[in-house]
């Protein structure tokens, strides 16, 4: 199998993210899985992608539970012209809760582990749900983030004209409006979309309020990469319309942010957990901090 990035002639796209999501069973080997990426002219992987790829992976091979948890360390930087190799571990599987490990490697190297707990969906014994925050603007009032072009997906911002510029100064806050033109309709390729943009916005986030820096400098004075994302699923992971994600940056020194959000529906229904760590560093050219930074798709 050939890698597919867009060198092959493919268009990144929306319809093309929920295929590579959804990865293929090994031929010959059980509970191992394989998968394509898309790098969108960038000679590196979105590691949130391979987060959305794990998290189905995990679905596949436990069937009849859903990821409730994964945690994601980003090891090393992935070609996207380089297929991954998938293998889901489990750890236990009980009759409620399951957990597993999922080792993407490409040519035997290890690009990513991740730690998911599953379980069986249970109704509600009570239910709470609070978003951090103020309310904030509907999408209508939002700015469209040119910066993160995907067809069949629309991204706005709040009150942010360009969120990689180095003199958007504001508060370490950023609230993002999704909408995609199609929702999968089954529930691990749920859990993969909402996944996928919580490496997006964290650095840009963390830098908000340091004026003179931004993630348009990524490359050239700044060495920035999420090093690992958490998220946590709220069933039931269902939306419609726009989706609300909200960043907040509540450390950043010594060369690393911590940034926590929340996913949540136009309504205010509260879906989804998020924390991401990240490595916010000078760059210094051909040297061991010369890492790809934030990815973009």
């Amino acid at each position: 199998m050939s890698g597919s990035g867009p060198e092959d002639g493919a268009e990144s796209s929306m319809a093309r993210m929920l295929d590579i999501f959804d990865v293929r069973p090994h031929p010959v080997v059980p509970a191992r899985y394989v998968g394509d990426s898309d790098g969108g002219g960038r000679r590196v992987v979105d590691g949130s992608q391979i987060l959305g790829q794990s998290i189905v992976a995990a679905s596949k091979a436990l069937p009849g539970r859903t990821v409730r948890t994964a945690h994601a360390l980003f090891v090393s930087a992935a070609d996207p012209d380089i297929p991954l190799d998938f293998t889901v571990t489990t750890i236990k599987a009980g009759r409620s809760f399951a957990s597993a490990t999922i080792t993407a490697r490409q040519e035997l190297k290890v690009r990513t582990s991740c730690t998911v707990l599953l379980d069986i969906p249970q109704p509600d014994l009570v239910r709470r749900d609070e978003l951090a925050g103020l309310p904030v603007p509907g999408p209508a009032s939002a700015i469209l983030a040119e910066s993160l072009p995907l067809p069949g997906r629309e991204v706005r911002i709040v009150g942010c004209i360009d969120i990689d510029d180095p003199g958007e100064v504001g508060p370490p806050v950023v609230d993002a409006w999704l909408r995609y033109d199609e929702v999968p309709a089954r529930d691990e390729l749920h859990r993969a979309v909402l996944a996928h943009f919580t490496g997006h916005l964290g650095i840009s986030t963390a830098l908000r309020p340091h004026a003179g820096l931004g993630t348009a400098q990524a490359h050239h004075s700044l060495s920035t990469a999420p090093m690992g994302i958490s998220v946590t699923f709220h069933d039931p992971v269902k939306w419609d319309g726009w989706l609300r994600y909200h960043h907040e940056a509540t450390f950043v020194g010594a060369g690393s942010a911590h940034i926590r959000g929340q996913i949540s529906t136009e309504s205010g229904r509260l879906i989804a957990s998020f924390t991401q760590e990240a490595m916010i560093r000078a760059f210094e050219r051909g040297s061991v901090t010369d890492i790809p930074s934030e990815a973009r798709l």
